[in-house]
């Protein structure tokens, strides 16, 4: 419960007057979809980020985008409970890849694996980005270091095909390495923490 309010003040307060649709949208996914997947925990680590579920209002943009862009293959950098993947691999029927490194987020997510979704329980800073011919990577904010976006961004930059990166509520630190590194090509953006950014190499 305390848990539950923490996350509604943490909407309330990044959120302003977006905060009603977002709320509707997200008692949308719980009625329509799998509730679970709006599972989040605030985890005591140095590197990862709190696992916050993507909000379905941000979910349906990137959709869009998708579909515009012909994607066929995702990787989610940072997968947490499964909310991207779910979106995307059940319900939209993509193949997508999850990276997860919390072990016991990892173990839960991987009841989501079917024939489009294969999940992996590793860091994504080890991770090899050229694995498979991924054509876009989604980041939901997975990492709390400045220098750790660096080092993540930087490996996005040297993927030889062509691909997108959106990235997902990032605070402005964050923002400036993408503005730096990546041509940033659409945005939505909310507040100076809550917004979506896609992009793709120089």
């Amino acid at each position: 419960m305390l848990n539950n309010i923490r996350a509604l003040y943490h909407i309330i307060l990044n959120y302003h007057f977006y905060t009603i649709p977002i709320i509707i949208n997200e008692i949308l996914f719980n009625f329509k979809y799998d509730k679970n997947l709006n599972k989040f925990k605030y985890l005591k680590s140095n590197f990862l980020s709190d696992s916050i579920p993507c909000p379905f209002t941000f979910l349906k943009r990137i959709k869009t985008f998708i579909e515009k862009k012909n994607i066929n293959l995702i990787c989610d950098l940072g997968s947490g409970y499964g909310k991207v993947l779910y979106f995307f691999g059940k319900i939209n029927q993509y193949k997508i890849d999850g990276i997860e490194l919390d072990k016991d987020i990892y173990q839960t997510s991987k009841s989501l694996e079917n024939e489009r979704i294969n999940i992996i329980n590793q860091n994504i800073l080890d991770f090899d980005l050229n694995s498979k011919n991924y054509n876009l990577f989604i980041l939901n904010d997975p990492v709390k270091k400045r220098d750790d976006l660096k080092k993540i961004v930087e490996k996005l930059k040297l993927i030889k095909r062509h691909c997108y990166f959106v990235f997902i509520n990032l605070t402005p630190d964050k923002t400036k390495i993408i503005n730096s590194n990546l041509e940033v090509i659409d945005s939505y953006i909310i507040s100076n923490s809550k917004n979506i950014y896609f992009t793709k190499p120089k």
